[in-house]
């Protein structure tokens, strides 16, 4: 399953048509079923063993679902519940990059309850290049930029 920019756009569209409020799961599980990338939701709960354990398209669909990175009520333990079996998993080398990428990118946004799983993913992960691009964000004039990437730094430099 490929997801374009373009069809998250238009789903965060679709979550902001429905008007404020605390987006709840299965409000945004209906509009991503509108926009026909419902099955980065289908993932809960029998198919996360399979995550860990087969590099096929529920692995995939894991991975996607941490770039989309929805916002709903409870999404942080959604996503602290997958980084849990993707730590474990033996990842190929295009799944690592399109995890280091996520890595950055949630140090770079607050996050919440499972921001210590992406730090664990990080020293799972760890590298060179990945010290690296967290070093040049410890000088960020952002202080939770600052902050959140020097946590991580120190589970990637204890890996």
């Amino acid at each position: 399953m490929s997801i374009s920019a373009k069809d998250i756009s238009k789903l965060e569209q679709t979550m902001q048509a429905g008007g404020p409020g605390h987006y709840r799961r299965e409000r945004y599980q209906a509009g991503a079923v509108h926009v026909g990338i419902y099955k980065i939701f289908a993932i809960w709960p029998d198919k996360l063993k399979e995550v860990e354990e087969i590099d096929g398209e529920w692995r995939e669909s894991a991975i996607t679902f941490l770039e989309i990175n929805p916002r709903y009520f409870r999404s942080g333990y959604d996503k602290a519940q997958l980084l849990r079996y993707l730590k474990r998993a033996e990842l190929n080398p295009k799944h690592k990059q399109r995890l280091l990428a996520v890595l950055l990118d949630v140090v770079g946004r607050p996050s919440g309850v499972e921001f210590r799983q992406y730090c664990q993913l990080a020293a799972r992960l760890a590298s060179k290049e990945l010290a690296s691009a967290l070093l040049k964000l410890v000088n960020s004039e952002d202080e939770g930029v600052r902050r959140r990437a020097s946590w991580m730094l120190e589970y990637v430099e204890g890996a």
